[in-house]
């Protein structure tokens, strides 16, 4: 096993791109954009054997800065891996076969051994359908659905809306809503528009993305993100953030002014995005799921494509299992509430 740092910038994208279903997710400036805003330090881990090869992106973090230990752990001792936010997992040259998923597990449980990773947590990513290839590597559960927009063709693009939602779309047109597309360094109304989203939903702090992140998209994802604005008498009053390669779009960051949610400007934005995504060769939009199985925002998402469900999978690998029962243990002792049989795969850090 080998493994590339952000500090290889160039060399993690290469490999990367070597592979030809590789995802925007997977790339290094994406990886560090999350170390920016807080995530632990990018690897890029790769296996590679006579049969086949692998690759995918990991978040390492000192278990001792998470605020639940309250400061009760010494650092440089216990540390975990997580995939970066959104999509990840193993990233194939066509399969992966039982006999190399074995032989890197052997691999990655002697390098976590020898580096304290005590567990690791990966989101998987639906379009790719790779839990598939960590059936030897890792504990792999079904977690909730996504939902994608086939954008092969215009014609499938439009037959795939729901009838509410072919409702919403001429609903936005009427009301002479534009959707126009910009780079994605115009990022300063959406800043403002995602924010205050953000503030009415009462998100957990981890969403409130700062200048410092947006800024880092600017500078080094500007050839794969995009913002799309809708307009109404020239003012933005909704907007979204995609990111994209040659095959997929993935629906980043989105937000809607509170006084303009009747405008149905959201509905005409992901729809036109769609549209263009389609006259650029993109075969499918991927718009994620919701923050709970089947909650609204699952349901608003699900309009867009009534046979584009995708199923999501999670999977974690206990490395040192007595070290992960010791952090169980302590977060019972600062917290006598915490339930050490949560559902949550990473139960400590629950």
């Amino acid at each position: 096993m080998k493994y590339f740092t952000y500090k290889q910038a160039s060399e993690w994208d290469e490999y990367v791109k070597s592979f030809p279903d590789w995802d925007v997710y997977y790339l290094c400036e994406y990886a560090v954009s999350f170390m920016l805003h807080g995530d632990g330090e990018p690897l890029l881990l790769c296996y590679e054997d006579g049969q086949a090869r692998m690759c995918y992106v990991v978040m390492k973090n000192d278990i001792a800065g998470c605020s639940f230990f309250k400061n009760s752990l010494p650092y440089g001792k216990y540390f975990d891996f997580a995939t970066p936010y959104g999509y990840g997992g193993p990233l194939a040259d066509g399969e992966f076969p039982a006999g190399s998923q074995k032989r890197f597990a052997e691999q990655l449980s002697s390098f976590c051994e020898e580096n304290g990773i005590v567990s690791q947590f990966i989101r998987f990513h639906p379009l790719l359908g790779n839990h598939i290839y960590f059936t030897d590597v890792s504990e792999n559960a079904y977690s909730r659905d996504t939902v994608y927009i086939d954008t092969s063709s215009e014609d499938a693009i439009y037959a795939n809306l729901d009838s509410k939602n072919r409702n919403m779309v001429r609903k936005a047109q009427k009301l002479g809503i534009r959707i126009i597309n910009r780079p994605i360094d115009d990022y300063k109304a959406f800043y403002e528009i995602y924010h205050e989203t953000m503030r009415r939903n009462n998100a957990d702090d981890y969403y409130f993305f700062n200048e410092k992140y947006f800024s880092y998209l600017k500078d080094s994802l500007k050839d794969y993100a995009t913002i799309f604005y809708a307009m109404a008498e020239d003012k933005p009053v909704s907007g979204a953030i995609f990111l994209f390669n040659e095959k997929n779009m993935h629906y980043h960051l989105a937000g809607t002014y509170r006084e303009n949610r009747n405008l149905a400007a959201g509905n005409l934005l992901i729809y036109e995005t769609a549209v263009w995504a389609c006259k650029n060769g993109i075969t499918r939009l991927h718009l994620g799921g919701g923050l709970t199985e089947n909650d609204g925002l699952f349901g608003f998402k699900a309009q867009f494509n009534k046979n584009g469900r995708l199923p999501f999978y999670i999977g974690r690998t206990i490395f040192n299992s007595s070290a992960y029962n010791f952090l169980l243990r302590k977060r019972k002792e600062l917290d006598p509430d915490f339930d050490v049989n949560s559902g949550y795969l990473i139960q400590y850090r629950r």
